[in-house]
């Protein structure tokens, strides 16, 4: 059996792989940030006063993925990813005054974490890496002859550069809250070098996918597999909403320009009624203070553990991502199995959405598009329980396990093809 190694700060697709691999017997490990193993002093400090709130909210939270044995996770970056997890806590109060610190903490753990994963090259057949922690261990894995696979989970970087620039002259109002790169020629060397290096490039979706091609890599070099959702712990709720309480607006995510917020409330001051709400669900991006003249237009509520969720969904008769740019969010899909209707942009979510079936796919930075849905919505409770009937049957078709098949599939054969 040809084995792999999967090297990853914490994204989710990478995790339920890694679960797969180990599965078919097919892993040497997944390098990654700190996670609870349920040690003595996990246990210790779980069970100190105030303190162990704190970790048990936090870090505690963050388990071995569901299906892989804690052997199988190798830590790497432990004491920088504590410390940043600390900082994002005082991120959520001043987000521009941690957001610097929040950056060099990350850093020096996806520093870490890449130099965990070079310990491990020689071990297996092929390397799977997520990028921005890609590129050392990519480098490791080609000195060895292995194969490499690149999980890049977001447009290409180029492509967001150009876009977010052409977004800031379209309103610089809102220019604070776009993402931030540092050094933008630093940023592309190192992402550009990670694509170079990899044998394949693994994206979520066919609009990443787009985002590459336009920007010249080849079609042979990239593979779609979207992600998916946990059907069985997001559903419906057991009582119908409907008639219970206001018209209620969901959005999750971090709260910023990436995501559209700007277009989402300029919406809703629009459409909004006597008996609707908008609740943004998530942390606030540094320069989000953009976003203070609206401030009397919704509630917000800090990012919330993904046990808490499902009843959040739940709780809303409509869930809306008008997002700018996006890999798969794997949200979208949670709110589709919850069975509430969704109106998400084509840049990403246009993957599982069926426009008019599951709810809307409207275009990027169109607020109209955004009222003209929100007010069918509105207005027929019988659209919104067939709509939200819909989305639920085709979020059961995007199973996890659809998802983490494809990829090991993918892995093992790429594996095959090493020399």
């Amino acid at each position: 059996m040809k084995k792999a190694l999967l090297v990853n700060l914490g994204s989710p697709e990478m995790d339920r792989l890694a679960a797969e691999l180990a599965r078919r017997g097919a892993l040497v490990g997944l390098v990654r940030r700190y996670v609870n193993k349920g040690r003595w002093w996990e246990r210790s400090l779980a069970a100190l006063p105030l303190l162990g709130q704190v970790y048990a909210a936090t870090l505690g939270r963050r388990l071995p993925p569901a299906g892989l044995d804690a052997g199988s996770v190798i830590e790497a970056g432990v004491l920088a990813d504590f410390a940043f997890a600390c900082s994002s806590r005082v991120r959520r109060v001043l987000p521009n005054l941690a957001g610097r610190l929040c950056q060099r903490l990350l850093a020096q753990t996806e520093r870490a974490v890449s130099q965990g994963g070079c310990r491990h090259v020689g071990r297996a057949e092929v390397v799977v890496a997520n990028y921005h922690v890609a590129l050392p261990v990519l480098r490791a894995a080609h000195a060895a002859g292995r194969r490499t696979i690149l999980n890049y989970p977001i447009a290409h970087h180029r492509w967001q550069y150009r876009f977010y620039a052409e977004q800031a002259a379209r309103q610089p109002e809102y220019a604070a809250a776009l993402p931030q790169f540092g050094s933008i020629e630093d940023h592309a060397a190192t992402l550009d070098q990670e694509i170079e290096l990899a044998d394949l490039v693994l994206v979520g979706s066919g609009f990443v996918r787009d985002t590459f091609l336009s920007e010249g890599i080849p079609a042979s070099k990239l593979r779609v597999i979207p992600y998916g959702a946990d059907a069985t712990r997001f559903q419906p709720a057991e009582v119908p909403r409907e008639g219970a309480g206001p018209f209620r607006i969901v959005f999750v995510g971090q709260v910023g320009e990436r995501k559209g917020i700007s277009y989402l409330l300029q919406a809703y001051e629009r459409f909004r009624k006597p008996d609707t709400e908008l609740q943004l669900v998530g942390d606030f991006v540094a320069g989000a203070e953009v976003y203070r003249p609206y401030r009397e237009l919704f509630t917000h509520t800090p990012n919330v553990p993904q046990i808490q969720l499902p009843a959040l969904l739940q709780a809303a008769d409509v869930f809306v991502l008008p997002t700018l740019v996006e890999g798969m969010p794997m949200v979208v899909l949670e709110a589709m199995a919850c069975g509430i209707p969704v109106i998400v942009t084509p840049n990403g979510p246009g993957e599982v959405v069926r426009d008019g079936l599951d709810g809307y796919v409207v275009p990027v930075c169109d607020s109209a598009a955004l009222v003209d849905r929100l007010e069918r919505l509105y207005a027929d409770p019988a659209l919104r329980r067939e709509l939200g009937r819909n989305a639920r049957m085709q979020a059961l078709q995007w199973p996890w396990a659809r998802f983490a098949s494809a990829a090991a599939d993918l892995v093992l054969e790429s594996a095959g093809a090493s020399t």
